[in-house]
């Protein structure tokens, strides 16, 4: 059965939130922590499945930012050599009907990328999508199926971050 990884995606985030003040993107020592995932794990084929159905919302609030809306990221597939991972990508630009996006994590199993890379990014491509409104997470649907494997103390802290837990 082949396996993918998933980073939580929160730590992803804060690095994001944290890009503009610092001056390089080294992690600086801090570690995504990784969940792997089977490919055909129901529960995040179905977290996956919504959010891309609702990347169109995405999009709307990406091009009209009504409320103050910020850290646009897209979480998306990358493979190498029969084996995939899935990376946040920052910086989100879609100019002439393509996609580009900056990789915010490290690979753990992948080698054709690496964190800081500015990549073109497939829509067929895209597992999952967030943005940050009000001071609260919204999307990051992949995050949601992690929770059944984390420590209950780290499911209440991301609960509280996310728009609708």
């Amino acid at each position: 059965m082949k396996i993918k990884r998933l980073s939580y995606g929160i730590m992803a985030l804060f690095f994001a939130l944290l890009l503009p003040f610092l001056s390089s993107c080294s992690d600086n020592g801090n570690k995504d922590k990784v969940i792997s995932v089977a490919e055909d794990d129901p529960d995040m084929t179905a977290a996956i499945s919504k959010s891309r159905s609702l990347l169109p919302q995405f999009w709307q609030v990406f091009y009209y930012r009504e409320h103050g809306e910020t850290d646009f990221s897209l979480k998306v597939k990358i493979t190498d050599k029969g084996k995939a991972e899935h990376f946040w990508a920052v910086n989100v630009e879609r100019k002439k009907g393509k996609i580009f996006g900056t990789i915010n994590n490290d690979p753990e199993i992948v080698h054709n990328v690496k964190i800081g890379d500015r990549i073109p990014i497939p829509d067929d491509d895209i597992s999952d999508w967030l943005y940050m409104q009000n001071g609260k997470m919204v999307g990051n649907y992949t995050l949601r199926v992690l929770f059944k494997q984390m420590p209950a103390n780290e499911v209440e802290k991301y609960k509280a971050m996310l728009a609708n837990p």
